[in-house]
């Protein structure tokens, strides 16, 4: 899967379009995809697809760190 900015750029983080709106299923099947990896995919994931700006802090909500 890609990141959530990937799939839906036009969504900024926070938005209401991920809780109510046509991105929510994505970032509900992306969190669960997310979760079931280990520590050490997490963090080659997040080397390959850095969070960009106004997502800072995605990938240690989601488990990506220590």
């Amino acid at each position: 899967m890609v990141p959530p900015w990937e799939k839906h750029p036009e969504i900024p983080l926070g938005s209401i379009g991920w809780r109510m709106g046509y991105g929510e299923q994505y970032w509900i099947a992306f969190g669960e995809w997310f979760a079931s990896k280990s520590l050490s995919h997490k963090r080659q994931y997040a080397a390959q697809h850095p969070e960009p700006a106004g997502w800072e802090g995605f990938y240690r909500r989601k488990g990506a760190s220590d």
